[in-house]
Parts: structure tokens; C-alpha cells; sequence
């Protein structure tokens, strides 16, 4: 991005912002970590690197871990530093620190909207500031304000996330990078291309119509990057609480020792543009360890909050049913890279792992939808021959016009043979659009007996978009990093969906308050039942019970408290706001959404949709007559990600509908009238 120390050029700046333009532009090529700003010469200044540090600490199901970044200004100017960062779809944000020398400030929480006032109102009187808000339930946005010339901020974020084991592990990650979003046209909407300025040649806007943040191209050479993206250290200290019979991270490679108490201390330190891509480490405990049931509780005050996770038996998913299964492939720009091969491969690998009385269709969709077949067909020999040839010629380019790929396996033609099916949909995409809501809605209303898995590809993809659409869909979310991890997680996969969920669960008993989620999801072979509960007095019995195809089961548990487990209220509250998010799949309003969502956001500490958290130092640090300049940190690019495939294919230089480009139009002759005026040297 071009930021202009020349104060005529201020109100360019200040209307770029307003059209959304200004922050999704970028004459050079730099990544994530690095500032940067011009002169009215048109001389670079580059911003010194923005580290970041992770620091986990996991100990049995629970994971806190906090964030540290640092913002540092060399420049003569005070500055406000934006920077938009990922973190897991489930963490809980409770803290906000921020530290001026020796000087810590404490975050409060507060509704969004008068938080964004503090904030903005801390700024103009010169005060040092920090506002951290939630854009989505996986990604964040934090604003620094008045950065003194030659001056250093350290801003703590921290957060929380519950971890259940599944398929026979434990993960925990971190995401690394953010994968830009495609905007589709809406009805009646004309998209423009603004042209022939050089500062709109590069550069692309990483979610449409939302958070501006700018992601760096020069095209498809991805060596003419000219910064080394900051570096991120993450340590990892964990207790899991039994023995271990692997552990490793399939994504980066870590450094770990054992202590004799039986934890375990993990690091890395990512600093080369190949590894920014989603950090997962997976733990396994020895096969005579494997837990079947664990409760855990805190109490605060006179409320007991209790986290419950169970196994069923697995004897209860030894039927099998034949299935018609609809695979549906993202081949939009932005699985240009080692993406599309991760995806043909699992696509594959899933044709592969159909049974011969399985029926089976592919439909692949960019900025159209195509369908290999008229209708599902039989996997036989002759047929999967046809779809192996398919998919090697499946390449990457295009629009991500992901609502009638949806609506075509939703409501297509199904097979036309007698027999009893389970219809099971796989999504395999990045996720890369920005109309996840228009896209749970569609999912939600057209659903019926069919069930959505999907099926994470690439080194950084839209995991809430993967889990809520898998939510919506009764299904689940798988996501393979690599190519090389492909085959192994298709039949993972695959050795659920041959198998009939448990559904029909239900949760009762004594004492039981406030269950979340208030809905329990159908639960398939190898994934464990996870609520989060309000105890009356702390103890109650529970009674579970639930159906996998024509086979009862029901089980009696006695929860007696016994231990404090730090995090588990905020577990239940976070939950709690997944659920009420998550309100319109029940037909609740969205201003009861909206209320209680607020109601626990203030409660419990927690960035939400609708709180923010705002630390202000009351002392003013920047003297009146100066002003301060607005800086962009751009975003860290995935692994693997094919910058001017996607830019070229999905039209980010600059988007705008018709009522936008009139703006745009009448700035320009704004602009030119301001110059003629003034006589001032101006970049466009």
C-alpha cells in the first residue's frame, strides 16, 4: 500500500478508506510484517519487521495460549498500525494487553460499537490505544493507535480453545496465513475493473466488502517477493495427562524434549515463505491409555460449569448401508497452486474408497458449474475409469461461484435404482468466498436427508466457512494440509461415511442446566460426544442416549465434581455464543442472536461478534499539532498459493458495483482539481 507523507494528499487517504480502496492496493511486493511508506518523492521508507510470538500451554483438554505481536515505528511521523490476524474458528479472545516501555495496559470489554468509540475517541486526543475486534469467528483485527515516532508497542492478545480427541488423536493448531475470499456477484450487480493506474496494478484485497488488509503481487513469480515475512515463534508446553505413543506435527518441523514429570515442550520458529502455512500438532496416546470418558469442572462463585466428553461404543457402527456420494470440487483461481493437486488427489482417493454398490457423481465449479455425469452411476470399473480421467485434466482458474455447485448437489437428479441409500455430499474447496451466511442459509433450507462433509484443502483455508457449512450439513470437516496427506485422510474419511451415524441424542438428568450445544449433532464412528453444562450444586446424573441405524444405546453417568479446571466456564460461554451464532439453523431472530450473544460477550470477557476489547493509556503521548499517519500490516500469503492465478481469475484489483464507481469517478475529478490547484506532485 502507498501511504503519503504529504498532508494535501489526506483526504485521497481518508476517501480511499470510505470506498475501500486505499488498503487493497500496493505498488511493491511486501509480505506480512512489514510497513511501509512513501514520501512525495515517491521514496520508500520500509517499516522493520512485526514479530509475533505464541506461547501455548495445553493441559489435558484445554489449551490457553497467547499471541504477542510488536509494532515498531521508525519513521518521523505517529503512526496507527491495522493488522488483521487468523486463530482457531473456536478460540475464546479474553485478554488484551498492551505495553508503551514500562507501561502495561489492560483491555476492557465492551459492546463493539462503544469500544470502536474509545478507541477512536483515545486516538484523536493522542492517547495510546489498542482495539482487538472479531471480523469472523476465526479471524481478528487489531487497531494501535499513536505509535510514537522511533517508538515500540507490544500488544498480548489471549485466548482459549477446548480440544477433543478424535479418531484416535488429539490436534492443536495455529493458523499462519490467510487465504483471500471471493466476493460473487449479486443479483442485478455489475462488476467494474478500474484500469490504467499504476498504483491499482497489484496488490488485491483480501476480503471483499469487509476488513480492508492488503496481500502483495508481482505476479506469478513468487521469488521477486523483496522482504522476508516476519518470523513467528510458537512454543508448546503439554501435559496431556496420559502416555503418549506418537506425537508430531505434520505441517512444519518442531523441536521437543520430555521432562520427567511427563510433560512435553515443543517449538519452531517459522521464518521462510514456505511455511507459512496452518502449524497442527497431533498427539496419540498408547492404545491401553486411550480415554473412553473424561469430566472435567470449575466453579466460580455459586455456579458449577462441567465439560463432558464420551466415546460411544464403536460396536455400535459395524452396519454399513450403500451410499450415493456427491464429490464436489472447488477448480476456482484460488486453488491455483499445490492446492488443486491436494484436491484432485483426495478426489481420487475418495472414488477409491467407494464400495462397487455405491453410486457416485463429480461436479467441479469456478466461475460456471460442470457435472461428470447426467446422474449418480454405479462405481463400477468402467465408470471410475471415467472419473480418473476427469480429474487429471481438472485445472485451476476462474470466479469461486460456489451457490450453484451447492444447489446442484443438493437438489440433483439422485439415483434411480431401488435400493436404500445414504446420500453423503464431500466439499472439497479452500473455502474462498465471503458469502458463508447466503451459503449456511442454502445448505440449511435444502438439506433434508442428505448429509455435507467438507473437505479443507490448501495451506490456509477458510476454516470457518469448512466447519459451519459441515455444521449446517450434519457432517463433518476434514482438512488435509498437503498433498502427500491426500489418501490418508480421504479414507479416514471414508471409513465414517460407510458407516451410519449415531443420531437422535439426547441429554438428561438431574441437575443438568444450560447444556450447549443445545442441539447435539449426529456423531459419527470415531468422534466423541462434547457438551459443555451449568451443574445445579455441582453434581448430577446424566442419562445419554441416542440410535445408529435400527440399534438402540443409552448410558448413565454420575458427575461428582472433584477438580477446578481452569477454563471450563469460559469453555461453556464460548460455546454458549457458538451456539446463539449459530441461532438462525433454529429460526431465532437476529436481534435475540444479537442480544444474547452481547448478554455473555460482557459477562464472561469475550470478543464476540458484537463486544470488542479496548485498552486505552490515559496519558496523551502525541502533542496536538502533530498528526498521525494510518499503516497497514499486510497479510502473510499461504503456502502454495498461486497469487496471480487467483488475483487474475477472481477480479480482486478492484471490484466495484455501479453506485461505487460513480464515487470513484467523482474522486478523481476531485483529485485533479485539488492538484491543479495546489500544484503538489501526487501518485496515483
Amino acid at each position: 500500500m502507498r501511504i503519503f507523507s504529504h498532508k494535501g494528499t489526506r483526504p485521497l487517504i481518508l476517501a480511499c478508506l470510505i470506498l475501500g480502496c486505499a488498503q487493497n492496493v500496493v505498488a511493491d511486493a511486501v509480505t506480512q510484517g512489514t510497513l511501509v511508506s512513501r514520501d512525495e518523492q515517491g521514496k520508500k521508507q520500509d517499516m522493520p519487521l512485526v514479530s509475533t510470538r505464541v506461547a501455548m500451554e495445553i493441559t489435558g483438554s484445554v489449551l490457553r495460549a497467547q499471541v504477542t505481536q510488536v509494532f515498531h515505528n521508525p519513521t518521523d511521523n505517529w503512526t496507527e498500525a491495522l493488522y488483521l490476524f487468523p486463530l482457531p474458528g473456536e478460540a475464546a479472545v479474553d485478554h488484551l494487553k498492551m505495553q508503551i516501555g514500562d507501561r502495561i495496559i489492560e483491555g476492557d470489554i465492551q459492546e463493539k460499537e462503544q469500544a470502536r468509540a474509545t478507541y477512536e475517541q483515545a486516538k484523536s486526543q493522542g492517547q495510546n490505544a489498542a482495539l482487538t475486534e472479531q471480523d469472523r469467528p476465526n479471524l481478528f483485527h487489531t487497531s494501535v493507535a499513536n505509535i510514537p515516532p522511533g517508538g515500540e508497542v507490544t500488544i498480548s492478545i489471549e485466548y482459549q480453545q477446548t480440544l477433543v480427541w478424535k479418531d484416535g488423536q488429539f490436534s492443536a493448531g495455529f493458523p499462519l496465513a490467510i487465504t483471500p475470499r471471493y466476493n460473487p456477484l449479486q443479483p442485478g450487480e455489475v462488476r467494474r475493473v478500474v484500469e490504467g493506474q499504476a498504483s491499482l496494478s497489484s496488490g488485491w484485497q483480501v476480503l471483499p466488502d469487509e476488513r480492508k488488509t492488503v496481500m502483495a503481487s508481482t505476479g506469478h513469480d513468487e521469488t521477486a517477493f523483496s522482504h522476508t515475512p516476519g518470523p513467528v515463534e510458537i512454543s508448546l508446553n503439554l501435559q496431556p495427562g496420559f502416555r503418549l505413543s506418537s506425537l508430531d506435527s505434520p505441517s512444519h518441523q518442531i523441536s521437543q524434549q520430555q521432562t520427567e514429570e511427563g510433560r512435553y515442550i515443543i517449538s519452531l520458529l517459522v521464518d521462510e515463505p514456505d511455511e507459512y502455512r496452518d502449524f497442527v500438532l497431533n498427539w496419540t496416546p498408547v492404545e491401553s491409555d486411550e480415554p473412553s470418558a473424561a469430566f472435567f469442572s470449575e466453579q466460580h462463585g455459586d455456579e458449577h460449569y462441567g465439560l463432558l466428553m464420551l466415546m460411544p461404543p464403536q460396536d455400535l457402527h459395524t452396519a454399513r448401508y450403500s451410499r450415493e456420494v456427491i464429490f464436489v470440487i472447488d477448480t476456482s483461481g484460488s486453488m491455483a497452486g499445490t492446492s488443486i493437486v491436494a484436491a484432485r488427489r483426495a478426489l481420487q482417493a475418495g472414488i477409491d474408497g467407494l464400495a462397487s454398490d455405491d453410486t457416485f457423481n463429480v461436479i467441479q465449479f469456478n466461475s460456471s458449474t460442470d457435472t461428470l455425469f447426467n446422474q449418480p452411476v454405479i462405481a463400477d470399473t468402467r465408470r471410475r475409469q471415467q472419473a480418473a480421467s476427469y480429474i487429471n485434466s481438472l485445472q485451476a482458474g476462474g470466479g469461486t461461484e460456489m451457490a450453484p455447485a451447492l444447489t446442484a448437489a443438493l437438489t440433483g437428479i439422485r439415483s434411480h435404482d431401488d435400493t436404500p441409500r445414504l446420500r453423503q455430499i464431500v466439499f472439497i474447496t479452500d473455502g474462498s468466498v465471503s458469502n458463508e451466511q447466503q451459503l449456511f442459509d442454502l445448505i440449511r433450507s435444502r438439506l433434508n436427508n442428505t448429509r455435507l462433509f467438507t473437505v479443507g484443502i490448501g495451506s490456509a483455508p477458510n476454516s470457518y466457512f469448512m466447519e459451519e457449512a459441515a455444521v449446517a450439513g450434519r457432517g463433518t470437516f476434514t482438512y488435509i494440509a498437503s498433498p502427500s496427506e491426500s489418501e490418508s485422510a480421504m479414507q479416514t474419511l471414508f471409513n465414517k461415511l460407510e458407516k451410519p451415524a449415531m443420531t437422535d441424542i439426547r441429554i438428561e438428568g438431574e441437575g443438568i442446566q444450560d447444556l450447549m450445544p443445545s442441539v447435539i449433532p449426529d456423531l459419527y464412528s470415531g468422534e466423541p460426544l462434547a457438551v459443555s453444562m451449568k451443574l445445579a450444586n455441582g453434581t448430577g446424573e446424566v442419562r445419554i442416549s441416542g440410535r445408529t441405524g435400527d440399534t438402540a444405546w443409552q448410558e448413565t453417568l454420575t458427575l461428582a465434581p472433584a477438580d477446578n479446571t481452569r477454563g471450563i466456564m469460559t469453555d461453556w460461554a464460548q460455546r454458549a455464543v457458538q451456539d446463539w451464532r449459530r441461532g438462525y439453523l433454529r429460526g431465532v431472530s437476529g436481534e435475540q442472536i444479537r442480544s444474547e450473544i452481547i448478554a455473555l460477550g460482557l459477562k464472561y470477557h469475550l470478543v464476540t461478534p458484537y463486544t470488542s476489547l479496548v485498552a486505552v493509556d490515559k496519558t496523551p503521548v502525541r502533542p496536538e499539532q502533530e498528526e498521525s499517519e494510518t499503516l497497514v500490516v499486510p497479510a502473510a500469503k499461504p503456502h502454495g498459493l498461486d497469487l496471480g492465478m487467483a488475483q487474475g481469475a477472481t477480479g480482486y484489483q478492484l471490484t466495484l458495483a455501479g453506485g461505487l464507481a460513480a464515487l470513484l469517478a467523482a474522486l478523481s475529478l476531485m483529485i485533479v482539481e485539488r492538484r491543479r490547484k495546489s500544484g503538489s506532485r501526487w501518485c496515483a
